[in-house]
C-alpha cells in the first residue's frame, strides 16, 4: 500500500508564498544597494596602484633615474628601465607594462586599447616628470621650455571601436543571458533529466555566443578579425555560467541569484579592467582579477582581439577552473536527494520508493532512468498535452535571455563603437575680425555635426555652458580681459564643463586647437568633476541600481501580490521606492562619497520619482502579462534608458536615435537630470520632470487597468476555481517559488485562488441573513 501524498492546504501554500515574498524583497534591495556600493567603491575615485611604466635607456644613468622615480612614486607607479624603444614596444604590446618614455626623443609610448584610463594616467605621469628630468640632464635650461612628450599610441582604438569598450558589451550579454537561461530552465522545466537539461544548455550556449558576436561583427562592425576563437570563448563561458547557476539553484533555490550576480556582474565587471584599468581600482579588485571568471573572459577577449603577443594561458586556466567548479556544484546538487518534506521538492525528485516486499532481505532502490528529448517534448507526429506544455515552457525559458542578448549589445555597442559629434552646440564670441573669421569657418562645418552660434560677450558664453545650452564656448583673447581664470593675457579662453561629459570636452578641445592653429588657448572648466567622481560616471552606478531594482520589485509585487488588495500593492510600491532610493542616496553621499555632502536632495527626489514610475508600470504590466512584462520593461528602462541618458557617452557624441530616446524614456531623462543637478544646477530639468510625471501617470493608469482586469478574472472564474479546488487537493505543492516567479498557471496558483474564492463565498454566506 503506497503512502498518501501530502494534501495541499491554505497554510502550506501561504508558507510557500511567504518565501517568495521575502525573496521579492531581498533581490531588488540587493541590486539597488550593491550597484552604487560596489561600483562606486571600485571606480568612483580611480588612482594608480602599481601602474607599470618604464624609462627607455641602456646606461647606468637611466637605471638610477628609474630607481629614483620608483622610490618617489609611493607605490602608485612601478617604474623600471628598458634598454631600447623596440624592447619597450614589445613589453607594451605584450601588456607587461602600460607605457614607456624615451628621454632622448621626449616620446611616450602607450597602448590605448590595453586600457584607455591607464594610458591617460601614464601620460599625465610622464608629462609631469619629464620637465624636471630633462632639465637635470641638461637638455633644457628651464622646465617651462620643455614641450609635452609626443605620444605614440602603439595600439590605438580602431575606427569602429572608438571607446575601446565594445568587447565588454559583447561579453556582458553572454553572462546575463546565460544566467537568465539557467533560471528559466529551472523555473519552467525543472523536471528535465540531467542529460536533456545539459544538452539544451550546450545548444543554447552556442546560440548565446552567436547573437552578440553577429551584432558586434556584422551589424556594428566593431570587430573584424579572430571570430572563431572569440566565438569559442563566449560559448564556453556561457555553458560554464549555466552549469554553475543550475547547480546552485538545485542546492539553495532562488537565492542562488544573489551569489551568481554578485560574482559575475557586481564584482566581475569592476575587477575585469574592461571599464576601468585594473591598476586604478582598489587592490582588493586586483586580487579578484586573477580568480573571477568575468575578468578572465574580458581579458582573454582583449588579448585575442588586440594583443596577440600577450600571454593568454593564465586566463584560459582560470576559466577552466570555474568550469570544473560548475561541474562539481552541479554533481553535488544531483547527489542531494530531496525529501518529501522539502519545501522546494519537485514531484519528479521526491523519493517515491515502493515498500520493500516481505522476505527480500535487502533494500530495493528505485531504478534510475534518464529519459531523452522525446519523453519530455514528444515527436513531430505524436505530442501529448504534457509534452506540449513542456514545449511552451521551453519557449518561456528562452524569451527573456533572447531579448537581453539582442538588446544589450545592439544598444550599448551601437552607442560606444564609433563616437562622433552629432549636432554639438558651440558658442563663439565675436569680438574682432579673427574671431568673426573663426565663427564663419565653424559654420561651414557639417550641420549634422556642429551647431555654431555667435554671442556678444564672455559672460553670455559662460552662461550658455553653465545652463547646458552649449557644449563649449570660445572667447578670443581680445574679449577675455575680464575673465579671472585667465593666466596668460595673450591667450584665448575655451569654456567647458567636464562634469557634463568628459568625452565631448576632449573632442571640443581638439577641434578648437586645430582651428586656432596652435595659438595660446586656456581651458576654463565651469563644472569640473568631483575628486571622488573623476570620470563623471558615478551617477550611472547610482541610477542603474535603482532602475534594475525597481524593475524587479514591480514584477515581483505583481506576481506575488496578485491576490492582494489594491491598496496593499500601492503601499508596497511606495515603501520599496522610498527605502531603496533613500539607501542609495545615503550610500552615495556618506559611504562611498561619490556625491558631495552638499548634493541637493532633489537627487533623491528624482530617484524616488523614477522608482515609482518604473514600479507602477512594471506592476501593471505584470498583472496583465505576468513575468512576460520583463520583455518590455527591461529593454525599455535598462537597454534603452541607460545608454540614452548621456552618462556613458554624451548624446552629442552618439547617434541621433539616442537623443530621441532621451526625450521619450523616463529612466534616461532621470539619469541626465541627476547629473545636471549635481554639476550644472543652473540648467533646467523641467522637461525631464514633466516626462517623469507623464510616465508616472501612464504607470498608475496601467496599474489601475491591471487591477480591474484581475478583479474581473476573479469574478469570472470564481465558480470554476471552486470546482477545481478538490481536483488539486492530492497534488504536491511543487517548486512553488519558481512557478510563481514564472507567472505560469499551475496547480499551486489555481489552488491558492480556489481557496481564497471558497473563503470569500463562505464569508458572504455568513453575512446573509
Amino acid at each position: 500500500m503506497t503512502s498518501r501524498r501530502r494534501r495541499m492546504n491554505a497554510a502550506g501554500l501561504r508558507k510557500h508564498a511567504s518565501k517568495v515574498l521575502k525573496f521579492s524583497i531581498v533581490l531588488p534591495l540587493f541590486m539597488t544597494i550593491m550597484f552604487p556600493l560596489v561600483y562606486g567603491f571600485s571606480m568612483h575615485s580611480p588612482s594608480p596602484h602599481g601602474l607599470k611604466v618604464a624609462v627607455i635607456g641602456s646606461d647606468q644613468k637611466t637605471e638610477q633615474m628609474a630607481t629614483k622615480l620608483n622610490a618617489t612614486s609611493g607605490g602608485a607607479y612601478e617604474v623600471s628601465a628598458v634598454g631600447s624603444a623596440d624592447e619597450a614596444k614589445d613589453k607594451i604590446e605584450s601588456l607587461e607594462i602600460r607605457a614607456a618614455w624615451d628621454p632622448q626623443t621626449n616620446t611616450e609610448y602607450v597602448a590605448t586599447m590595453g586600457a584607455s584610463t591607464a594610458a591617460q594616467f601614464a601620460e599625465a605621469y610622464f608629462e609631469k616628470a619629464a620637465p624636471q628630468i630633462l632639465v637635470q640632464s641638461g637638455q633644457y635650461q628651464d622646465a617651462e621650455d620643455v614641450p609635452k612628450p609626443t605620444v605614440d599610441d602603439l595600439v590605438p582604438p580602431p575606427p569602429n571601436d572608438g571607446m575601446g569598450t565594445s568587447l565588454m558589451f559583447m561579453g556582458l550579454p553572454v553572462l546575463i543571458a546565460s544566467f537568465m537561461t539557467a533560471v528559466g530552465l529551472r523555473s519552467n522545466l525543472a523536471q528535465l533529466s540531467a542529460k536533456v537539461a545539459i544538452t539544451i544548455m550546450g545548444i543554447m550556449a552556442l546560440f548565446i555566443a552567436t547573437v552578440p558576436m553577429f551584432i558586434a561583427y556584422a551589424v556594428h562592425g566593431a570587430f573584424s578579425e579572430h571570430g572563431l576563437p572569440v566565438f569559442c570563448l563566449l560559448a564556453f563561458m556561457s555553458f560554464t555560467v549555466m552549469l554553475f547557476h543550475t547547480g546552485g539553484l538545485r542546492l539553495i533555490g532562488l537565492y542562488m541569484a544573489l551569489p551568481t550576480m554578485f560574482l559575475l556582474v557586481l564584482l566581475g565587471i569592476p575587477s575585469s579592467g574592461a571599464g576601468m584599468a585594473i591598476e586604478l581600482v582598489p587592490p582588493v579588485f586586483q586580487g579578484l582579477h586573477k580568480i573571477l571568471p568575468t575578468p578572465a573572459l574580458m581579458e582573454a577577449l582583449r588579448r585575442i582581439l588586440y594583443f596577440p603577443n600577450a600571454p593568454l594561458s593564465s586566463y584560459i586556466i582560470t576559466l577552466m577552473v570555474w568550469f570544473f567548479l560548475a561541474l562539481i556544484l552541479l554533481a553535488s546538487s544531483f547527489l542531494k536527494r530531496p525529501k518529501a518534506s522539502d519545501d522546494d521538492a519537485l514531484s519528479s525528485e521526491k523519493d517515491e520508493a515502493e515498500p520493500v516486499p516481505a522476505g527480500t532481505g535487502r533494500h530495493i532502490r528505485r531504478t534510475y532512468s534518464s529519459p531523452g528529448f522525446r519523453h519530455y517534448f514528444g515527436s513531430r507526429r505524436l505530442v501529448s498535452e504534457e509534452q506540449m506544455k513542456n514545449r511552451f515552457g521551453l519557449v518561456h525559458a528562452f524569451k527573456l535571455p533572447v531579448i537581453m542578448m539582442i538588446a544589450l549589445p545592439l544598444m550599448y555597442i551601437g552607442l560606444v563603437h564609433a563616437p562622433s559629434p552629432n549636432h554639438m552646440k558651440l558658442d563663439v564670441v565675436v569680438a574682432d575680425q579673427t574671431s568673426e573669421k573663426l565663427a564663419q569657418t565653424m559654420k561651414e562645418l557639417p550641420s549634422s555635426e556642429y551647431e555654431v552660434r555667435t554671442v556678444d560677450d564672455a559672460d553670455q558664453a559662460r552662461q550658455d555652458v553653465t545652463e547646458n545650452k552649449a557644449r563649449a564656448a570660445f572667447v578670443p583673447a581680445s574679449a577675455a580681459g575680464d575673465i579671472s581664470e585667465r593666466k596668460d593675457p595673450a591667450s584665448s579662453i575655451l569654456y567647458v564643463a567636464t562634469g557634463n561629459g568628459m568625452q565631448a570636452e576632449s573632442s571640443v578641445e581638439k577641434l578648437f586647437g586645430t582651428l586656432t592653429q596652435g595659438k595660446p588657448m586656456e581651458n576654463v572648466d565651469v563644472a569640473p568633476t568631483d575628486g571622488h567622481d573623476k570620470f563623471g560616471m558615478s551617477m550611472m552606478y547610482l541610477g542603474m541600481g535603482g532602475i534594475v531594482g525597481s524593475n524587479l520589485a514591480g514584477m515581483m509585487i505583481g506576481l506575488v501580490g496578485r491576490g492582494w488588495h489594491w491598496g496593499r500593492r500601492v503601499a508596497w510600491v511606495i515603501g520599496v521606492a522610498a527605502a531603496n532610493t533613500f539607501l542609495q542616496y545615503v550610500i552615495s553621499v556618506h559611504v562611498v562619497q561619490f556625491l558631495h555632502p552638499g548634493a541637493p536632495w532633489t537627487v533623491w527626489g528624482i530617484l524616488f520619482l523614477t522608482s515609482l514610475t518604473i514600479q507602477f508600470f512594471t506592476l501593471g504590466g505584470a498583472l496583465f502579462l505576468r513575468n512576460s512584462v520583463m520583455l518590455i520593461s527591461l529593454p525599455l528602462f535598462v537597454m534603452c534608458g541607460v545608454p540614452s541618458s548621456g552618462l556613458l557617452l554624451p548624446l552629442d557624441m552618439a547617434p541621433h536615435i539616442y537623443t530621441v530616446l532621451n526625450h521619450v524614456v523616463p529612466s534616461s531623462a532621470a539619469l541626465g537630470a541627476i547629473r545636471l543637478q549635481v554639476y550644472l544646477p543652473e540648467a533646467s530639468i523641467r522637461g525631464d520632470i514633466v516626462l517623469e510625471l507623464v510616465w508616472l501617470l501612464i504607470g498608475i493608469l496601467l496599474y489601475t487597468a491591471g487591477h480591474l482586469y484581475v478583479e474581473h478574472l476573479k469574478r469570472k472564474n470564481a465558480d470554476e476555481e471552486l470546482a477545481d479546488a478538490r481536483q488539486y487537493e492530492d497534488e504536491d505543492p511543487g517548486d512553488f517559488e519558481g512557478r510563481v516567479l514564472t507567472g505560469t498557471e499551475n496547480p499551486e496558483t489555481r489552488q491558492m485562488r480556489a481557496l481564497r474564492a471558497e473563503s470569500r463565498k463562505a464569508a458572504q454566506g455568513k453575512s446573509q441573513p
